[in-house]
C-alpha cells in the first residue's frame, strides 16, 4: 500500500510538470553542478537537462553567482553548447560568506527563451575564510580615530564653545552698560 502511494505521488508530480510545460512553450530544466580546482581558479561545470526527457538543453544562458552578505556577486556567465554543458572559471581568492569558510554558489537561468527561470545552489569550502570578529585598530580612516586626534577635536570644539559663551557675556555687559545713567 505504501509503495502505491509513492508511485501515485511520482505520477502526479510528473503530470503537473507536463501540464506546466504544455501551458508554457518553455521547458522545465535541471542544472547539475560539478566543481574542480586548477592552480589558480575554481572550475565549475554545469549540465542543463530537460526534466521530462532527461535530454541536454542547448542555447540556455546561465549565470553563476556567489552569495555575499547583502546580495549576489556575479562571477561568470555563458551559454550551453549542444551537449547542454557549460564550463566557467572564477578566482580562488573569493572569501567565504561566514567564519567557517563556506560559500554558496548559485547557477541561475533568468529570462531565457528556451527554459523557465531556474536556480540551483551548492555550498562549497573556500580557501579564504571570512575575517574573524576581532577588534579594529585605531586609524584616521577607520571608525576608531587615534587618541591624539580625538583630544585635538575636543579642544577645538571646546574653544569654539568658550568663544560663543564669551561673546554672550560681552553682549550682556553692553546691555548692562547701556542701562546705566551717565552723571554729568
Amino acid at each position: 500500500m505504501q509503495v502505491n502511494k509513492q508511485y501515485i505521488i511520482i505520477l502526479l508530480s510528473f503530470l503537473l510538470t507536463m501540464t506546466v510545460a504544455a501551458q508554457n512553450k518553455k521547458i522545465n530544466g535541471n542544472i547539475a553542478l560539478q566543481m574542480s580546482l586548477n592552480d589558480s581558479m575554481h572550475v565549475i561545470t554545469a549540465t542543463v537537462t530537460n526534466i521530462t526527457t532527461q535530454l541536454p538543453v542547448k542555447n540556455v544562458e546561465l549565470t553563476f553567482y556567489v552569495q555575499r552578505t547583502f546580495g549576489l556577486m556575479k562571477v561568470a556567465e555563458g551559454t550551453t553548447d549542444t551537449t547542454g554543458i557549460i564550463s566557467a572559471e572564477f578566482p580562488l581568492d573569493i572569501r567565504g560568506s561566514d567564519s567557517s569558510g563556506k560559500m554558496t554558489l548559485l547557477a541561475k537561468v533568468y529570462d531565457s527563451d528556451v527554459m523557465n527561470d531556474t536556480v540551483f545552489q551548492v555550498v562549497l569550502k573556500s580557501k579564504l575564510s571570512f575575517p574573524a570578529n576581532k577588534p579594529i585598530p585605531r586609524s584616521i580612516a577607520g571608525a576608531h580615530a587615534p587618541w591624539w586626534l580625538v583630544i585635538t577635536f575636543i579642544l577645538a570644539v571646546g574653544a569654539v564653545w568658550l568663544l560663543f559663551v564669551y561673546v554672550l557675556y560681552l553682549v550682556y555687559r553692553i546691555k548692562k552698560a547701556s542701562l546705566k545713567k551717565i552723571n554729568s
